[in-house]
């Protein structure tokens, strides 16, 4: 199955998926302490740029379960471990949980032919793609009491699959003994729709009978730590730009302005009626 260690030796990278999720009560805080919760996060990652890269994506309305994600991809384990440690001493940290996290490493592939450029394979160079998806991976105990022989033949076609959506990069990472699952893998894409028709074809492949998990996905759009968390807020300042939106007698005017006095973010579904939301927004983007 694996290579040799003197096959595998040379630079290898630690990745980390952090999935933070954002305490509501965050989104309620004055402006000014959210701000100052935000600066402070960001001089965190800043301080850590020299031996961290670090990529920040939102996952606000593509997952109910997480907001944010930090990809870091560096050198060694503690330095992961300090970045975060440094997180939950900010402002921020108190309104901050980590849902999913997912540890792993970057190694040559026991599949790709030796014509192909291993130092790729060691060190990760992210495109500037605007959407990354991610997964942790992990195949059947069956997959791997197979001879390796007939394991490269279902690979070559799982790969020629793969060459096919040229606009779809793929980052393999292994967590063989580091963290629960055995792979985390993550595609650079600027086009959903392709990775999508990749994920079905491949579906297809022979190399599916031996998935034993895929899961859970997430659908990343990568954006500045200011932008992924601006885009937390911004639905407070949303729904009050709605709400005078949509108020359109002075009796309601005033009514709604005595009632978002007392605003809190729980209290959207109980006083918002569906199709006054609906019309208020059609309103506003015109």
């Amino acid at each position: 199955m694996s290579e040799s260690p003197q096959e595998t030796k040379g630079r290898r990278q630690v990745v980390k998926f952090s999935f933070y999720h954002v305490d509501p009560a965050w989104r309620g805080l004055p402006e000014e302490e959210r701000e100052r919760g935000k600066r402070a996060l960001g001089d965190v990652v800043r301080a850590f740029s020299d031996r961290v890269q670090i990529r920040s994506y939102s996952l606000v309305g593509t997952r109910g379960d997480a907001d944010l994600l930090l990809w870091q991809i560096c050198d060694r384990l503690d330095d992961i471990h300090q970045l975060a440690g440094f997180i939950n001493g900010t402002p921020m940290g108190p309104y901050l949980t980590m849902p999913y996290s997912y540890v792993a490493m970057t190694r040559p592939s026991v599949y790709v032919g030796r014509n192909e450029a291993r130092a790729e394979r060691m060190v990760l160079h992210p495109r500037d793609s605007k959407y990354l998806f991610v997964y942790p991976f992990v195949k059947t105990r069956e997959w791997y009491r197979l001879p390796l022989d007939h394991r490269q033949t279902m690979m070559d076609e799982h790969i020629r699959i793969g060459r096919k959506y040229p606009s779809v990069k793929l980052n393999t990472t292994y967590s063989f003994g580091l963290d629960d699952q055995e792979f985390v893998v993550s595609f650079e894409s600027d086009e959903p729709a392709d990775f999508l028709d990749l994920v079905m074809e491949l579906r297809e492949a022979r190399t599916s009978l031996y998935t034993l998990r895929d899961t859970p996905i997430f659908s990343c759009l990568a954006m500045s730590l200011d932008e992924a968390l601006d885009s937390l807020a911004r639905a407070l300042l949303t729904f009050r730009q709605v709400r005078t939106a949509s108020c359109t007698t002075r009796a309601t005017k005033s009514r709604y302005s005595t009632w978002m006095e007392s605003f809190t973010p729980s209290a959207i579904d109980v006083h918002m009626p569906t199709a006054r939301w609906a019309t208020a927004l059609r309103r506003m983007a015109r």
